[in-house]
């Protein structure tokens, strides 16, 4: 229901804000331009922007919390109480907060980096005094230089630096640092490269991860040394060291030295942890205050987090209202029809604790009436969802949000996805292992919300999670599916008598089952049927026309969906010349190839060498009509010839039948409109003397907007006579009527995927469970290692049905199944161009 709602400007935020605390109202967007340019809209979004970069300053608080392990309780939040400007109490509240916050988390930082750098100097120390000797990799570098021969000698060798210089006056350097073990490869590398061979590394692995300096991660790392020879070189080293995050220490060369650094170090490590500790205290006896304050027994942090979002969402709101009065504030929106006396009630108190007349609400119009829409639009789209029917309706709106009163395909979906789903991934044990966990997430749901509310579930399992309530569909017709095709992970299941009986001797390669007609197999596929050598050629036959005759049966049904949406919006003309041809059409060509595909399957052919091919039935049916090579029943010639002839027929009615009769309508009702002066003197006719009269809140007369949509509507009908012309009526028509019997074709093809991956994926679980349980396992020769094999290959087996069976291809059963709705189903009678109620 559309309701209008005038108040007074300096009680219209309280109003609005009161109002909005209902979550009834879809408020309608009544702001021009020249309004968003007035001062008072400048200051709602400067309030807008004040809320937004405040909320970013509580989410670093919180992920400061975060870091401290302080959790936030789940308690209520309280709006907090604003004297002033939502700005200047969210300063006065949380400036001191920060400082102090900042302060301290500064110095927590700084304390780690030192302690951090001082266990790295610790560690190269400790490790070159224990483990390495400088001197010696000095003597080795001066010997490996000196062997070279002239034309193997490095460059450095012969710059001008080293030239005509003793061996004793030469400069060799050593660099000593820490580096991750992740860069040593690249760092060997290319220090190699710099150097051209006159420096060399060695590293000493750190038992102990260490705390990184630079990203504060545990990273482990390694003590390196670099020896080298040239003056130049050293500082090129020093820049490579940087690059590939390597620390550099300074190391003393006496031994004695060595260990007083140790000691000063170890010194300097318990005092800066000593500061550390209660730095880090001071942080969390303030957050612990921001979490739960223990008088009020209130979190602030999640107080102001709602205050901020009402006063983002309050400035929004009053920026959709329109101000065109000197006094008053208007506000339009949309109401659930039956939510409208709540409305009402809010309203009447407000006028009875307040001003009377300082807020009027309107709500008498017809909604329906064509005049209506075209001032007000269409009504947004509103169901009421619980958490089942939210998820399939969530798929539905993916495409498109259904049209106000239109069929919502999300009712139908809520079977149909999942069954289509089930066709493809059809299988027992996969199907209940589906199930399974779809249970397992319900019945720890209330674990995985607490999760997914303090941000602690991965991306995977949160998308997994959010689908439990369709993947328990998914699982239970998966399941229901393998029953049908009687396939438990690649094996059937023998649960009642076969009809068909081997042989007793089976020596032969070439043998065939007998047929039992005295007995029916009673549910499913007969488990005879698996492993034979014309296994794949009887599922091929059956999964295509079963395919076919699901994928027609649901286009029809969507069909038939499409006239509930003609009959209900009155639009008699489509259902007459656009719904029935198309019903026709659908019936005349691949219902009748249905109905032929459950003839034949009803039949006995077991003793007829060459019974009817269907595929070519149905192309000579459009190519040699009449012409019938196998019959399938007496008088099949003629009646195909009637079905053609009447499917032909109803193409032209569906491109001309509409677009001739709107026409000719058209051209019957347009009558001249009055010119402006005439409209002038007609309304001030009907207003009287005084058609500028206005109520006390400065509104003008009723009469006054009538008369002005009144010629507005017929303004608007004459441009709307002009736009509808037949050449365009036509085009339009063609359009649809050519995609409609394309798609007819093509829709009915599509269906064929429920064949391909339903074969795909059964084929697949038989190739694991025969190569990997079977010919690796079972069928080991060894009787020693064949215990050993089958637990192996088990683990294998598992990986990979879980990860191509349970995962890949669950994803892919679910994005075709996505499509056939989509496309094939919901484009037979789905507008999709509606817009979502949101209050």
């Amino acid at each position: 229901q559309y309701v209008h709602i005038t108040m007074q400007r300096d009680r219209a935020e309280f109003y609005v804000k009161s109002l909005g605390e209902m979550s009834l109202i879809h408020v309608v967007n009544l702001a021009d331009e020249s309004s968003l340019k007035s001062e008072q809209m400048k200051e709602y979004k400067k309030r807008i922007v004040s809320s937004v970069q405040n909320q970013k300053r509580l989410e670093e608080i919180e992920k400061l919390m975060k870091e401290f392990d302080i959790n936030i309780p789940d308690v209520e939040p309280v709006e907090v109480k604003i004297a002033r400007s939502c700005t200047v109490e969210f300063d006065a509240t949380w400036n001191k907060i920060e400082r102090d916050l900042k302060t301290n988390k500064m110095a927590v930082i700084k304390l780690r980096k030192n302690i951090a750098r001082l266990k790295e100097e610790e560690q190269v120390l400790l490790q070159i005094r224990d483990k390495i000797n400088l001197e010696a990799q000095v003597a080795e570098l001066k010997n490996t230089a000196s062997n070279r021969s002239d034309m193997k000698a490095p460059l450095l060798e012969q710059d001008i630096e080293l030239q005509g210089m003793s061996e004793e006056k030469k400069f060799y350097s050593y660099i000593c640092g820490v580096i991750p073990v992740s860069q040593q490869l690249f760092f060997t590398r290319m220090l190699y490269r710099l150097s051209r061979g006159n420096a060399f590394v060695r590293y000493v692995d750190i038992d102990e991860a260490l705390i990184d300096p630079i990203s504060g991660q545990s990273v482990n790392k390694s003590v390196f040394y670099i020896v080298s020879i040239g003056r130049g070189l050293s500082e090129k080293l020093s820049k490579l060291c940087d690059f590939y995050q390597a620390s550099i220490y300074t190391v003393p060369e006496s031994k004695s030295g060595k260990e007083t650094r140790i000691t000063g170090i170890n010194t300097d490590i318990k005092q800066q942890s000593s500061v550390l500790r209660t730095s880090e205290l001071r942080i969390r006896r303030e957050l612990r205050k921001l979490a739960l304050n223990r008088e009020s027994k209130q979190c602030i942090l999640l107080d102001w987090r709602l205050t901020l979002h009402k006063e983002k969402i309050l400035c929004e709101t009053m920026m959709k209202t329109n101000r065109e009065y000197l006094t008053m504030v208007r506000l339009d929106g949309w109401v659930p029809r039956d939510k409208v006396d709540v409305i009402k009630d809010r309203v009447e108190r407000f006028e009875s604790a307040g001003q009377r007349g300082s807020i009027v609400i309107k709500h008498d119009y017809d909604v329906d009436d064509k005049k209506f829409r075209k001032a007000h639009g269409s009504p947004p789209t509103y169901f009421r969802l619980n958490n089942i029917t939210g998820v399939f309706q969530g798929i539905v709106n993916t495409y498109g949000v259904p049209r106000y009163k239109e069929v919502n395909p999300g009712l139908f979906t809520i079977v149909t996805f999942p069954f289509i789903f089930g066709v493809m991934y059809g299988d027992m044990g996969h199907g209940g292992a589906l199930f399974l966990a779809a249970i397992y997430f319900l019945f720890y749901e209330e674990y995985y919300l607490e999760q997914n509310r303090k941000g602690e579930m991965g991306e995977l399992m949160k998308y997994a999670f959010g689908a439990r309530y369709a993947l328990i569909f998914m699982g239970f017709f998966g399941f229901y599916c393998g029953t049908i095709y009687n396939d438990f992970i690649s094996v059937p299941l023998q649960i009642f008598e076969s009809q068909w009986t081997f042989p007793s001797n089976l020596t032969s390669n070439d043998y065939k089952a007998f047929l039992n007609e005295d007995k029916v197999y009673p549910y499913g596929v007969d488990y005879n049927w698996y492993h034979t050598k014309n296994e794949l050629t009887f599922f091929n036959s059956l999964k295509m026309k079963m395919s076919v005759v699901l994928g027609v049966t649901q286009m029809l049904f969507g069909i038939s969906l499409g006239a509930f949406n003609y009959t209900y919006f009155g639009d008699y003309l489509s259902l007459y010349f656009v719904w029935i041809p198309q019903m026709v059409f659908m019936i005349c060509t691949f219902g009748y190839m249905c109905f032929m595909i459950i003839l034949k399957w009803c039949q006995d052919y077991s003793k007829d060498p060459a019974p009817p091919a269907l595929i070519q039935t149905m192309i000579k049916m459009f190519l040699s009509p009449g012409k019938i090579e196998a019959p399938l029943y007496s008088g099949q010639g003629p009646l195909q010839v009637v079905l053609l002839l009447v499917a032909v027929l109803t193409v032209p009615v569906m491109l001309l039948a509409k677009p001739l009769i709107v026409h000719n309508k058209n051209k019957n009702s347009h009558q001249p409109l009055l010119n402006n002066d005439e409209a002038d003197e007609k309304s001030v006719s009907v207003l009287g003397d005084d058609p500028e009269s206005v109520i006390g809140t400065g509104r003008k007369d009723s009469k006054i907007e009538d008369v002005k949509d009144d010629h507005k509507d017929e303004k608007d009908h004459e441009d709307d006579h002009e736009e509808h012309t037949l050449g365009s009526e036509l085009i339009h028509s063609g359009i649809h009527t050519i995609e409609y019997v394309l798609g007819a074709v093509s829709n009915t093809a599509s269906y064929l995927r429920l064949w391909a991956l339903s074969l795909a994926h059964a084929q697949l679980a038989k190739v694991f469970w025969q190569k990997m349980i079977i010919e690796y396992g079972v069928e080991t020769e060894s009787d020693g290692l064949r215990t050993i094999m089958v637990v192996a290959v088990y683990a294998v087996w598992f990986c990979a049905t879980f990860a191509v069976l349970m995962c890949m291809d669950l994803l892919e059963c679910f994005l075709h199944a996505l499509r056939l709705h989509w496309v094939e189903f919901q484009n037979k009678f789905y507008n999709a161009d509606g817009y979502l109620f949101e209050p």
